[in-house]
């Protein structure tokens, strides 16, 4: 007779958590950025704040026949750009509530925003201060853990 410890199944960890973590990362980048950037327009500028504007308002570019100045084309593609990640984001959630085999697979689905959101961290830690760099970490590490879990 052989003493042996009984089998215990092992229930693989689920990948819903981590991306659910990692959409959630992108819709809060997005909404902060957007509510620092509202903050930021209705705050008193410091001077070289001002000098800034004042120098990026009297740069004027023409895009396709549209005159604007630097300060509305950097402010535009900002706002713009938010509101594209929370929108993305939010779609991940919608698709992972309604096609939740989308993530408990290894689909180009997950594999796209964990591409997304390496991109993400590496043009932020070369150009952006650290909250993005903090944000965009986390979301990649989620985003690989679910994949990790995802069953091939």
């Amino acid at each position: 007779m052989s003493a042996t410890a009984p089998s215990v199944l092992r229930q693989k960890p689920e990948p819903l958590r981590p991306f659910k973590v990692g959409t959630a990362g992108f819709l809060l980048l997005g909404t902060g950025h957007l509510a620092l950037a509202a903050a930021a327009a209705w705050a008193n500028p410091t001077p070289q704040q001002e000098a800034s504007s004042a120098a990026m308002r009297a740069a004027r570019m023409t895009l396709l026949g549209l005159e604007r100045t630097t300060l509305e084309v950097v402010h535009g593609m900002s706002s713009v750009m938010a509101l594209f990640v929370m929108s993305c984001a939010l779609l991940a959630l919608f698709a992972a509530h309604h096609s939740p085999a989308l993530i408990e697979r290894r689909t180009a689905f997950g594999w796209t925003l964990l591409a997304t959101s390496l991109a993400g961290l590496a043009i932020s830690t070369l150009f952006l201060p650290p909250p993005p760099i903090i944000i965009l970490t986390v979301t990649s590490c989620a985003f690989a853990l679910s994949l990790r879990r995802a069953a091939p």
